[in-house]
């Protein structure tokens, strides 16, 4: 029997990134472009390529999100 991974949740992401989860829910809602060097921090957090969170559409994001947060 294989453990359950914890999910990960847009709080998390946010508190590992160094920004508010509010400030990540505008980005993925596309209410806010993601500054670069936010970008950069979310791409170490979730893996998701730094362009996809600066140039993507909020549907893009917001599915990588989702899968992120499968992981």
């Amino acid at each position: 029997m294989s453990p359950n991974k914890k999910k990960i949740t847009q709080k998390e992401i946010a508190k590992m990134a160094n920004i508010g989860p509010d400030f990540l829910s505008h980005i993925i809602r596309g209410r806010r472009r993601c500054p670069r060097d936010v970008a950069v921090r979310l791409e170490e957090v979730t893996g998701i390529n730094r362009t996809t969170w600066v140039w993507g559409t909020s549907l893009e994001i917001r599915l990588a999100v989702e899968e992120a947060c499968r992981k």
